[in-house]
């Protein structure tokens, strides 16, 4: 009897009809003879509710009081997916993370997984219960409540798969498996049937929002198979495997996606002198965990012919950051006045994902040149390429590398 770990999003568990048809896929599973244990979300809008709650009573709220709050929104799914199941003649427990021993560092918010005790999941397994767990959150060492970031249900689902030593973790979404560009913006996307953990780790990492970055993470060092699958149709959905596999060796593309991110900012900041002034920006950033995506450098004479050569810093950031960006920023000028710093908003990022991606730049560049679309910055692994470009520009630039790398003709 296998253990198989299902996770659903906030639009699977969006209604009471929608937790039923949840209730009835379970079962499924059951039938199958497998034990089941079960990570959701919170239904669909309901933590961006309690958002903007929080964000009517104060700009700046506490984190820690946000992830107390945010926590809530799964303490009722749960518990309304048990009620489904035991109304259906099923036993099933809800559990919240504090109960199963999910422990995280306290970095509110973006809490990372440090263990799980898995003894009182066992024991509910043991007893023939389907256990129903909440996603998103744990406690720290002063049992703190903790959530894991937008997403992080899918970290807590691998995260409990692989501590009980689960065949599978399936991610069950909106969506009915990973695509070689967003359906909802690419129409001419097609379904992958599997893919490996460094592709999709870059393409979470990049954008994509079928996969939460860390749960690939996760799953990558445990060798834990990942299947993404729709809660609302039937298929195979998208296998997410080690490099190793026969079966990604045998369908492999060497250019398997082209991903995008809308929720970004770049910041330019100018004048810097030395690369002193440099790491005091980096590592007032750092002390507060700020993560920094692209960054680019360069070099510039200043008008004044006796000043030395100036340096100019641009990077990208996640677009919730920015208010507090600007306010460190803001005093490492009271220490480092001359430094000029603007930020630049409405930007996209797009990138090209696959085995060997670095031979095709010069495409990803006359692609877009043809499209008279400006590229701002550029950066580039063994498996990715990622430009910045204006917002405006995105769905046209998408649509035209998706084509560029013939994607729409995979099959």
């Amino acid at each position: 009897m296998a253990i198989i770990v299902q996770k659903y999003g906030g639009t699977s568990v969006g209604s009471l009809s929608r937790i039923e048809a949840v209730a009835a896929n379970i079962i499924k599973t059951r039938q199958q003879g497998h034990q089941v244990v079960v990570v959701l979300s919170a239904m669909s809008g309901e933590t961006n509710r309690l958002l903007d709650m929080a964000y009517a009573l104060d700009k700046q709220p506490s984190n820690r009081e946000l992830d107390m709050l945010l926590a809530t929104g799964e303490q009722t799914s749960i518990a309304l997916l048990a009620i489904a199941l035991i109304q259906r003649g099923y036993s099933a427990v809800s559990l919240l993370a504090h109960q199963i021993g999910i422990l995280t560092d306290n970095h509110f918010g973006r809490a990372r997984i440090k263990s799980i005790d898995n003894k009182r999941l066992l024991q509910s397994l043991e007893q023939e219960q389907i256990v129903i767990v909440a996603g998103f959150q744990g406690v720290d060492i002063e049992k703190n409540i903790t959530t894991l970031g937008r997403g992080g249900s899918d970290t807590s689902a691998v995260a409990i798969a692989v501590t009980l030593g689960a065949s599978e973790c399936q991610i069950f979404t909106d969506v009915d498996g990973i695509y070689t560009a967003d359906p909802r913006v690419v129409p001419t996307a097609k379904k992958l049937d599997c893919i490996s953990f460094d592709e999709m780790l870059v393409m979470a990492s990049l954008g994509a929002k079928v996969l939460h970055n860390r749960s690939v993470e996760y799953a990558m060092q445990h060798n834990l198979p990942i299947r993404v699958l729709s809660s609302f149709s039937s298929g195979n959905g998208t296998q997410v495997v080690n490099q190793n596999n026969e079966e990604w060796l045998m369908k492999r593309q060497n250019i398997s996606s082209v991903v995008h991110q809308q929720q970004e900012v770049m910041i330019n900041i100018n004048k810097i002198t030395s690369n002193i002034e440099i790491a005091a920006i980096f590592s007032t950033l750092a002390k507060e965990s700020i993560e920094v995506d692209m960054i680019n450098q360069s070099f510039y004479s200043a008008q004044d012919e006796d000043a030395a050569q100036l340096i100019c810093l641009s990077f990208t950031i996640h677009k919730r950051d920015q208010h507090k960006v600007t306010t460190l920023l803001e005093k490492v000028t009271q220490t480092h006045p001359l430094l000029e710093i603007n930020l630049v908003e409405n930007i996209a990022k797009l990138s090209v994902i696959g085995v060997g991606v670095t031979s095709q730049v010069g495409l990803v560049f006359s692609t877009l040149a043809q499209k008279n679309i400006t590229i701002s910055l550029i950066s580039s692994s063994e498996i990715q390429i990622s430009v910045i470009i204006n917002e405006i520009d995105l769905i046209e630039g998408l649509t035209a590398l998706h084509n560029a790398f013939n994607l729409t003709l995979l099959t």
